[in-house]
């Protein structure tokens, strides 16, 4: 986690949107989890991974239902956080079906993955889930999707970058300019690329679902 993911998840434990008990996958990477956070609030934390290793209590893959037993001792959870894990699963579909399963009626899902980002292999780096993902999700899974925590990490909501014909778009690598919009302008008369980047190079997506 970097330090927007960090806020984000500040943000949403202030705002009662993270409810005990708390899972954490991926919780063994080696790497901050958000179990400090979490257990400075006064929440019951658990870390799961597909290894055992520091920072995990449950060994399990979720890519596999019948490795959802193994929770039963602190089912139903009031919240599963699935922070930069699914972009380096094979399945990721079935990675939040399972989560769900283990969530009570009005607990949460908190999900965060990579728009655009550098390759980062952790064993390996599969997807990269945009917007329109999260929508049908929650359309399909009858979960309720929280527009006021659908964001992009750091930059704002996602509702805030729409294009006219109401599509979805990346933020712009930096604050727009007469630099950029004349780029933008020369791109888009020439129908070139150029050397201008459309979006920043690392940009992630934070959202919540409500399992109804």
């Amino acid at each position: 986690m970097v330090g927007a993911d960090t806020e984000y998840i500040r943000r949403l434990i202030a705002d009662n949107v993270i409810s005990d008990p708390v899972l954490e996958l991926g919780a063994g990477y080696g790497g901050f989890t958000s179990r400090t956070l979490i257990e400075a609030a006064g929440l019951r934390y658990y870390g799961s991974d597909t290894a055992r290793g520091p920072g995990v209590d449950y060994e399990a893959d979720f890519e596999r239902p019948e490795d959802m037993a193994i929770f039963q001792p602190i089912a139903p959870l009031g919240s599963v956080l699935i922070l930069n894990v699914l972009e380096h699963t094979f399945d990721p579909i079935q990675v939040l079906d399972n989560a769900r399963t283990l969530v009570r009626r009005g607990g949460t899902l908190v999900v965060m993955t990579p728009a655009v980002w550098p390759l980062h292999n952790y064993p390996m780096d599969v997807w990269r889930i945009l917007p329109n993902f999260y929508e049908e999700y929650a359309k399909r899974r009858r979960l309720r999707l929280l527009e006021r925590y659908f964001d992009y990490i750091g930059l704002g909501p996602v509702m805030g970058y729409r294009n006219p014909d109401s599509t979805y778009s990346f933020p712009p690598p930096g604050k727009p300019g007469v630099r950029y919009w004349l780029s933008r302008a020369i791109h888009k008369t020439f129908n070139t690329f150029g050397r201008s980047m459309f979006q920043p190079s690392h940009l992630a997506i934070g959202a919540v679902f409500v399992v109804e």
